[in-house]
C-alpha cells in the first residue's frame, strides 16, 4: 500500500491540476477566499473531485470523517437521522461547502448524513492535507484556520437563533 494520505480514495478521486475553474471553484469558497493566487494553485494539486450519482450518499451521520466537501456542481441533501426517520436540514448547491467540522473534531463523527439530489461534482479536502499544509505552508494553514473558525461560529450562531426560535414555537404552543 502506498503511504501516500489518499491511498484509499486513488480509486474514487482524481487529482486535477490542470483545471483553471478548479481554483475559481476555490477562490470563492468562504474558507479559501483569502489564499493567494500561489496557495489556490497548490490546493488545487491537493484537493480531490469525485462525481456522485443521484441519491448516493456521500457520508452518513455517525461515520468518522476525514475531511469537508465543497459542491463544484450540481446539489446535496443534508439530512439528520431521527427515531422517527429522515429530517432534511438543508440542501446544498454549487458553491456550497459541508463536513468542516470533520477537519478539527478529533472524534471525527459525521453530525448528519449527505446524500447527492442530482449527479453532483464534490471537491474533498482531507484532514491529512491540512496537517501537512500546517507543517510545510504555515501562513497558508492559518489563513485556512482562521475562516475555518469564523465560519464554525457563525454556523453556531445560526444554529443557537434556530434552536431559540423552535424553543419559542414549542412554549407558546404548550
Amino acid at each position: 500500500m502506498s503511504s501516500h494520505p489518499h491511498f484509499l480514495w486513488k480509486d474514487l478521486f482524481q487529482t486535477d491540476t490542470h483545471d483553471k475553474n478548479l481554483s475559481s471553484i476555490l477562490q470563492n469558497t468562504a474558507l479559501f477566499k483569502t489564499l493567494t493566487p500561489r496557495e489556490l494553485s497548490y490546493l488545487s494539486s491537493i484537493v480531490y473531485e469525485r462525481i456522485y450519482q443521484p441519491h448516493e450518499t456521500v457520508f452518513q451521520q455517525n461515520d468518522r470523517g476525514i475531511g469537508m466537501y465543497i459542491v463544484a456542481q450540481g446539489r446535496v441533501a443534508v439530512k439528520s437521522q431521527s427515531p422517527s426517520g429522515d429530517i432534511l436540514i438543508t440542501i446544498l448547491g454549487q458553491g456550497s461547502f459541508f463536513g468542516e467540522i470533520a477537519l478539527v473534531d478529533p472524534e471525527n463523527l459525521r453530525s448528519a448524513t449527505v446524500e447527492s439530489i442530482e449527479r453532483s461534482t464534490l471537491i474533498g479536502f482531507f484532514k491529512p492535507d491540512l496537517l501537512a499544509i500546517m507543517q510545510s505552508k504555515p501562513e497558508m494553514s492559518v489563513k485556512i484556520l482562521l475562516q475555518l473558525s469564523t465560519i464554525l461560529g457563525r454556523r453556531l450562531m445560526e444554529t443557537t437563533d434556530k434552536l431559540s426560535e423552535l424553543a419559542s414555537k414549542v412554549r407558546e404552543s404548550a
